[in-house]
């Protein structure tokens, strides 16, 4: 009988031992497994930051973008209906004729034809969409990939 009880403990140990190790492996895994999900949540937050960011900056460059085509749509009126009028320097002018006319050292200006004039208020507008679209794309560049050579 006590081979018996003897024999009936080794092999309860034998389990208990055999459990353990088998609870010591599912406690490694579930380290790991809550590495992954920290890992995980700590990538999410971040993208949804940069989410965030993008979006922010989309709507500043929104704004700026459309402010600047009600200015370039009021000026283009105003050329239009000659309320303003663009002028270039003229040097080849009768210079005489400023200081007969009491100017001095003026600078003698030549009034551009409306037409003209708002063709190249149009490719001014077209230069300045283009450096307002690269500032945008490099604002981008900066904020979705930080580790970028800048």
């Amino acid at each position: 009988m006590t081979n018996y009880l003897v024999a009936g403990l080794l092999a309860c140990g034998v389990v208990m031992y055999a459990g353990w190790q088998k609870i010591d492996r599912q406690a490694a895994q579930l380290d790991q497994a809550v590495g992954k999900i920290e890992t995980l949540e700590a990538a999410a937050e971040s993208r949804r930051n940069t989410i965030k960011l993008l979006a922010d900056l989309d709507t500043q460059h929104t704004q700026e973008r459309e402010r600047a085509n009600q200015t370039n749509a009021s000026l283009r009126t105003a050329i239009a209906n000659g309320k303003r009028r663009l002028s270039v320097l003229a040097t080849s002018c009768a210079a005489g004729s400023a200081s007969a006319a009491g100017l001095g050292h003026a600078e003698a200006r030549a009034e551009l034809d409306p037409a003209a004039a708002e063709r190249i208020v149009a490719i001014a507008n077209d230069g300045d969409d283009a450096i307002r679209q690269l500032n945008a794309l490099q604002d981008y560049v900066r904020t979705a990939c930080p580790g970028a050579a800048q």
